[in-house]
C-alpha cells in the first residue's frame, strides 16, 4: 500500500498541466474516430457526434477550463475532422454549448455572483429579442429563425461560459502553451506545403478549394480553406508580437514573423490588414505609465520592422491585393435559375455547421414571381456586381423597407437564407449576383453587419455595435488592469487579435464564425473574468 501510494504522483498529471487540454482533444478524436468506424452506416453520424460531445461534457465536468480550451482546439479544425471522420461533428458546438451553459449555470450560478453588466449584456439581449420579434411579424418559418437564433446565440453563450470562470496565471499559461503547440503544427504543415501543396493535400485527404491569388500559393495547411489558416497565422502572430513587446525574447519575434509570413502566404487580405491594424493597436495600448517613448519604441520596433520587412518582400503581391479590392474581378454574367424542386439537394462549398430543416414541399418556400417595385429585375440594372458590395447596399434597402425590424432571421446574409433560399434575394435583384444566386449560394455568409442590419433592423445593429464596443472598451481597460506581465501580455495580445477580429468582420461572418470565434472569444472571455477578478479583489 505505502509502495503504491509512493509511486502513485508520479503518474498524475496535474490540471494545470499544459498538456491537459491536448489530452482531452486527443480523447476526442479518438473517442469520435472509434464511433466512424465501428457505428453502422446508418447511424454514423449520430453515433460520431454523441461520441464527440460525451467527451466533452465528460471533461468538463472534471476540468472545465482546460476542457473550453481543448472545445475552442477541436472545433478550430472541425471541418477537417468532417472530411476525414464522416458527418455529424459539424454540429458539436450546437449541441455542446448549450450543455456547457446548463452545467456552468448549475455548478457557478452566475447570478448570485453580480456578473451581469447592464450595458454589454442588456444589449446583446436586445439583439436576440430583436430577432425574434422581427422573425414573428415577418412570418418567417419557425424552424428557420430559431434554428438562425440559435447560431448566433451559442458562439456568445460559449463566451458568457469563460467568462462566468475565475482564472489565475497558471491557467493562462496552460491555455497559451497548448494553443502554441498546436499552431506550430499548423505552421509546420504549412511549410510542407509551400514546398509541395498537392502531395501534402493528397496525403491529408484535403481538396483544394481556392486557387492561388497575387502571386501567393493560398496556403491553407491543415485547414480546411485559406481563410482559417489565414487568421490563425494573424492571431499567433500578433500573441507572439505582444509577448515580445513585453519580454523582449528573441524566439516571439521570430515566431512572430513566421506566422506572419504564414498570413502572407495565404493570400487573404483581411488576414494581412488585420495583422497591420491589430499591430498599431498593440503600440497604442502598450503606451501608458508614462514610459518613455524611447523605452517604448525599443519594444516595438522589432516587431514593426518585421512586418514592414515582410510587406516590402511581398510588395509586388501586396499590390496586386489591393488592386483585387479596389477593383475586383468581373464575375461571370449571371441569370437567375429555377427554383430546385422540394427534393433537389443545394450545392455547398463547404460542410456547414448549419442543422438545416429537412428540405420538404412544405418547408422550402416558393420564391418571388413578382420583384417589388422598383427592385432591380436585369444584371445591367444593380448597382454593383460584387456581391459583398452588393450585400451592403442592399441590406439598407431591406432595413428601410421593413423598418425598424428588418426581415427576420434566416433571411438576408445568414447560413439560413441559402437553404432554403431567402425570398429577399429575388425580391431585392440579388439572384442576379454572382455567389448570391440559386445554383451558387457560397458568398451570401461573406459579411457580418449586413446580416444583423437586414435581418433584425436598425435598432438591432446599434445594439450589436454597443455590445461589441463594451468587450472594445474592456479589452482596453485590461491592458491597464494586469496582474503580472504575462497576463499583461496576454490581455494587449488579445486586444490585438479582437482588433483583427473587428476587420474580418467586414467581410465575413466573423462574430457567427464557427471555426475560429470560440478560440477568439475564449481568450476575451479570459482577459475580461482577469479583469473583474482584478477589481473585486481576493474574495
Amino acid at each position: 500500500m505505502n509502495g503504491a501510494s509512493a509511486r502513485s504522483p508520479r503518474w498524475r498529471i496535474s490540471a494545470l498541466h499544459p498538456t491537459v487540454p491536448l489530452l482531452i482533444a486527443a480523447a476526442w478524436v479518438t473517442a469520435v474516430a472509434a464511433a466512424s468506424v465501428l457505428a453502422p452506416a446508418q447511424v454514423r453520424g449520430p453515433a460520431t457526434l454523441a461520441a464527440g460531445t460525451a467527451v466533452i461534457i465528460i471533461a468538463f465536468l472534471r476540468v472545465p477550463k482546460p476542457t473550453l480550451a481543448a472545445f475552442a482546439l477541436v472545433v478550430l479544425f472541425y471541418d477537417t475532422f468532417s472530411l476525414w471522420l464522416g458527418g455529424g461533428i459539424e454540429q458539436i458546438d450546437e449541441v455542446v454549448v448549450p450543455a456547457l451553459v446548463l452545467i456552468s449555470f448549475w455548478r457557478l450560478r452566475p447570478w448570485r455572483r453580480g456578473l451581469f453588466e447592464p450595458v454589454r449584456d442588456g444589449a446583446i439581449l436586445t439583439v436576440f429579442v430583436l430577432g425574434v420579434v422581427s422573425s414573428l411579424l415577418a412570418s418567417v418559418p419557425h424552424e428557420i429563425w430559431l434554428i438562425s437564433l440559435l447560431l448566433m446565440v451559442k458562439v456568445v453563450a460559449f463566451l458568457y461560459v469563460v467568462l462566468w470562470h475565475e482564472y489565475t496565471e497558471a491557467d493562462v499559461r496552460q491555455v497559451t502553451t497548448a494553443v502554441g503547440a498546436v499552431a506550430f503544427g499548423v505552421l509546420a504543415l504549412g511549410a510542407l506545403e509551400l514546398v509541395n501543396g498537392p502531395a501534402l493535400r493528397a496525403a491529408l485527404d484535403l481538396p483544394t478549394i481556392a486557387n492561388p491569388r497575387a502571386q501567393l500559393p493560398g496556403l491553407k495547411s491543415v485547414f480546411y480553406h485559406p481563410v482559417l489558416f489565414s487568421w490563425f497565422c494573424s492571431f499567433v502572430a500578433l500573441f507572439m508580437f505582444g509577448y515580445h513587446a513585453v519580454y523582449r525574447r528573441w524566439p516571439l519575434l521570430l515566431g512572430g514573423l513566421l506566422f506572419s509570413a504564414g498570413s502572407f502566404l495565404s493570400g487573404r487580405r483581411r488576414g494581412i490588414l488585420g495583422l497591420a491594424l491589430g499591430l498599431v493597436g498593440g503600440v497604442i495600448a502598450d503606451r501608458q505609465g508614462g514610459r518613455p517613448w524611447r523605452v517604448h519604441g525599443r519594444r516595438w520596433l522589432p516587431a514593426v520592422a518585421a512586418l514592414m520587412a515582410l510587406s516590402a518582400f511581398f510588395l509586388p503581391s501586396v499590390v496586386s491585393l489591393i488592386e483585387l479590392t479596389v477593383e475586383p474581378p468581373r464575375p461571370p454574367a449571371m441569370t437567375p435559375a429555377p427554383a430546385p424542386s422540394p427534393v433537389a439537394q443545394q450545392p455547398t462549398p463547404r460542410p456547414t455547421a448549419v442543422s438545416t430543416p429537412s428540405t420538404t414541399a412544405a418547408s422550402v418556400p416558393s420564391p418571388a414571381t413578382t420583384p417589388r417595385p422598383g427592385a432591380p429585375t436585369r444584371p445591367s440594372e444593380l448597382r454593383t456586381q460584387d456581391a459583398r458590395l452588393a450585400l451592403y447596399l442592399t441590406s439598407i434597402d431591406v432595413a428601410r423597407d421593413h423598418f425598424p425590424l428588418g426581415a427576420g432571421l434566416g433571411r438576408y446574409g445568414s447560413p439560413l437564407s441559402r437553404s432554403p433560399y431567402s425570398p429577399v434575394y429575388e425580391s431585392y435583384g440579388l439572384n442576379f449576383v454572382y455567389g448570391l444566386g440559386w445554383e451558387h449560394t457560397s458568398y451570401i455568409t461573406d459579411t457580418f453587419w449586413p446580416q444583423i442590419l437586414g435581418e433584425a433592423g436598425v435598432f438591432a445593429l446599434l445594439a450589436y455595435l454597443v455590445f461589441v464596443g463594451a468587450i472594445t472598451v474592456a479589452l482596453w481597460r485590461a491592458t491597464r488592469e494586469a496582474a503580472s506581465p504575462y497576463l499583461y501580455a496576454f490581455a494587449l495580445a488579445t486586444w490585438m487579435v479582437f482588433l483583427h477580429a473587428l476587420v474580418e468582420t467586414l467581410a465575413s461572418s466573423m462574430f457567427h464564425s464557427p471555426p475560429r470565434i470560440y478560440l477568439l472569444f475564449g481568450c476575451v472571455g479570459v482577459v475580461l473574468a482577469l479583469s473583474r477578478g482584478r477589481r473585486e479583489g481576493p474574495s
